[in-house]
């Protein structure tokens, strides 16, 4: 299953960024062009398979794995900024973008940081527990993959009342479907954080949880951009979360 689950949401967020190039390419949403490309590039490191080819080309010490951590990190960033901007949700916007953010950003890169030169000088050199063939420490592995839920976590939490508050509003059919997969993503991401810490024989419920998360955050953003497509009049150049006026 964990097979499936990465090479769907790889394609999914590659199909997702081909259909926002030609956007991009006039200059609209190309916010939204720059998450779903950092999104296909957390998806190409989540493949086991092009993981390992990448983290061989590194040194195969795992700093891949470092790395992954930090575009999560980016792409949750402008994600919220851009969510809680269209939903004109100004308080949420303030949490992620104001001192609670930044707080919660910089622990999260610490976070993720202190607990990756943990792991990696508790063994050999080598791959990190999690891959095949670690050789770190593995009591150290889920405290790792839990650092790197705790910033997605936080942006996903903030975002929940003004999404739920979108889902129960009267927009368009196509915005609050949007607003429900976006929802999904959130609720998922905020229940990857105790889900890392979980025994490993929960390893298959930890997968689900993670890419469900992606794959909300992904398509609810697809559905905001069809949104935008079928809104009237076309020359509207108002965000396409926002409720129209009137």
């Amino acid at each position: 299953m964990r097979t499936t689950l990465e090479w769907a949401t790889l394609l999914v967020c590659c199909a997702a960024l081909l259909l926002r190039v030609p956007d991009a390419v006039r200059g609209r949403n190309r916010t939204v062009f720059g998450i779903l490309l950092l999104g296909t590039m957390c998806s190409v490191l989540a493949v086991t398979e092009l993981y390992d080819a990448i983290d061989g080309a590194l040194g195969g010490w795992d700093l891949t794995s470092l790395i992954l951590r930090y575009l999560v990190f980016a792409a949750v960033l402008l994600v919220g900024l851009r969510v809680a901007r269209g939903l004109s949700a100004a308080r949420a916007h303030l949490l992620i973008s104001g001192r609670a953010g930044r707080w919660a950003l910089g622990l999260g890169c610490l976070a993720v940081t202190v607990a990756f030169f943990l792991m990696a000088g508790a063994g050999s050199p080598g791959r990190l527990p999690g891959q095949a063939g670690g050789e770190g420490d593995a009591d150290l592995a889920p405290y790792f993959t839990a650092a790197g839920r705790t910033y997605p976590a936080f942006v996903s939490l903030v975002l929940v009342p003004p999404l739920l508050a979108a889902v129960r509003s009267g927009l368009p059919r196509t915005v609050r479907a949007g607003a429900l997969l976006v929802l999904l993503g959130a609720v998922f991401a905020v229940l990857s954080l105790p889900a890392a810490l979980t025994p490993s024989s929960w390893a298959g419920a930890q997968h689900f949880i993670n890419y469900a998360a992606a794959l909300g955050y992904v398509l609810g953003l697809i559905a905001f951009w069809f949104s935008g497509l079928i809104a009237s009049p076309p020359s509207n150049t108002q965000a396409t979360l926002r409720q129209k006026r009137g």
